[in-house]
């Protein structure tokens, strides 16, 4: 089912995106110039000290050299994926409705070939299904791959492809495995990785996007400053159907890591990686907005895509022993539009990284994308960590920001102040608490007392982002351009319905100016 913002898209023009300004100086973050405030002196009332919040320390997983290798923007990567006619057709045909999710978790057997630094590896029988929500479609033409019908993919190292549907479904037969002469091979494939990662999503470069960066930068800048997420990198891909080889096709994909129990791993010691990670989207039950009449098994649960459920809140961990208590408590905290402002405060810092929120907002308003948490209450993570229960947010579908997937306004996402009490999706009233405590400037909508504190954190993140010249068009130029020369973008590129990286951040500074002028706000913007 399509969601509300989705819905707007088809009928509607929306926003446009561009980014400027700045000129290049010393690498810096947010981590830098904003130091935690969280002490063990710091307590509410009978509760004790404050949880601890840093995550990166100590890490369940450690990172492989291998891994930070594959993630870097400077190393060469090329893909080649070769699947048999029956595999594409069963993509092509049954993964491709947006309505009929029958055959979604399904995967389809393929020849994984990756080069990277010109070093060739090459696994057999990798999992690969087609990904997405909207860009689901057909992904042949006249039985072969496409550069018009290019589709997202998931690329599964472990798939074993011998679940009971693969032997009785029609439709999956033909991909069976038979593993009972061949155990240890079985248990060896369940154990097979890339670089300690079960999955990696690769999408095509859908928004046209010629810097093909501006969802790899965000990431980038959400990462190096205090904000837990994902990498993303590029590469040169190949499509192609066995016996086909001839007629394959070649372009340019985005790689992204899962968010997944392995990511937490990387970045939570053992005793907080085991917690509750749910996906949150727009999706029929409603928007993941913490509404207070969410319950089990209808906006929260474990997404069934074989009988149609898709909850707001999917659990990805803990499938069978979670009791969701965690989202459950969570909402009834975020809901609280009563107590003043300093029990707030004091509240939420033992449920929430505070800080980390705070980073994460002031470079989503600087990133622009209007089906984010706060303008369409869809596409993030959220985490809470086992043994202290604390949540993080995590970012996630970035693609359309920066001026990138505008559909031809050149006002996108740029002509609304930093405190803005409205979704920019559909221009409703913000309908997340959250936002009235933290970041949005009350002008009588609500009663809700803000926190000062925390809008303050959120001004200063956003004046340090622009004035430190860690989010600008130099910076965002450099990142572009560490890509190998073989695929990378245009850092002045627009593409068909967008605005330029430069473009856009001239119009976000001057939003910001205006706001000040108009007497909304006071930032020190001195760009």
């Amino acid at each position: 089912m399509k969601n509300k913002c989705s819905f707007i898209l088809i009928l509607s023009p929306l926003f446009l995106v561009a980014l400027a300004g700045c000129m290049p100086q010393e690498t810096t973050s947010l981590n830098s110039s904003n130091e935690s405030e969280n002490s063990d002196s710091i307590s509410s009332e009978g509760k004790g000290p404050l949880p601890d919040v840093e995550f990166d320390k100590n890490p369940a997983l450690v990172s492989s050299d291998d891994y930070n290798t594959f993630w870097n923007s400077s190393t060469s990567l090329n893909f080649t994926i070769t699947m048999s006619e029956a595999a594409a057709n069963f993509i092509s045909s049954y993964q491709s409705n947006h309505d009929d999710s029958s055959y979604f978790d399904y995967y389809v057997p393929c020849t994984f070939k990756y080069v990277i630094n010109g070093e060739e590896h090459t696994m057999e029988e990798v999992g690969i299904r087609q990904k997405g929500n909207m860009s689901r479609r057909t992904m042949l033409v006249d039985g072969n791959f496409s550069l018009d019908r290019l589709v997202h993919f998931k690329l599964n190292f472990k798939a074993t492809f011998d679940d009971e549907e693969y032997q009785n479904d029609s439709k999956l037969q033909p991909f069976y495995k038979d593993w009972s002469n061949d155990e240890a091979g079985k248990k060896a494939r369940k154990k097979r990785r890339l670089f300690d990662m079960e999955k990696i999503d690769i999408k095509w470069n859908r928004n046209n996007d010629e810097s093909k960066s501006k969802q790899s930068y965000a990431l980038k800048t959400f990462r190096e400053n205090g904000v837990l997420a994902g990498n993303d990198t590029l590469a040169k891909t190949t499509l192609a159907i066995s016996g086909k080889e001839s007629q394959s096709v070649t372009t340019t994909y985005e790689v992204l890591e899962c968010i997944d129990d392995v990511f937490i791993q990387r970045h939570f010691d053992e005793e907080r990686a085991d917690g509750d990670l749910y996906k949150c989207t727009y999706t029929q039950t409603g928007p993941a907005n913490f509404s207070k009449s969410y319950e089990v098994g209808n906006q929260i649960g474990v997404e069934d895509n074989v009988n149609n459920y898709h909850p707001s809140y999917d659990l990805k961990t803990n499938k069978k022993k979670s009791d969701h208590s965690s989202l459950l408590n969570f909402i009834q905290l975020v809901n609280d539009k009563t107590s003043s402002a300093e029990a707030f405060s004091n509240e939420i810092k033992y449920h929430l990284d505070i800080e980390e929120f705070m980073k994460y907002e002031s470079i989503a308003y600087l990133c622009g994308n209007f089906d984010d948490m706060r303008n369409n209450a869809n596409n993030y993570y959220l985490y809470f960590a086992s043994s202290t229960d604390v949540a993080y947010f995590i970012p996630y579908d970035f693609d359309r920001c920066f001026g990138a997937g505008c559909e031809g306004r050149s006002d996108f996402m740029t002509d609304f102040s930093p405190e803005s009490t409205k979704m920019q999706c559909n221009g409703d009233w913000q309908s997340i608490t959250l936002y009235w405590r933290t970041v949005c400037k009350n002008t009588g909508h609500t009663s809700t007392p803000q926190v000062e504190e925390f809008r303050a954190m959120y001004q200063k993140n956003i004046e340090d982002l622009l004035n430190n010249h860690i989010v600008s068009n130099d910076s965002f130029a450099t990142y572009v351009n560490s890509f190998p020369a073989e695929y990378r973008g245009n850092p002045s590129g627009a593409g068909n319905d967008n605005i330029s990286f430069g473009n856009y951040l001239n119009k976000k500074i001057q939003a910001i100016k205006d706001s000040n002028t108009k007497g909304l706000i006071n930032y020190d913007i001195k760009i």
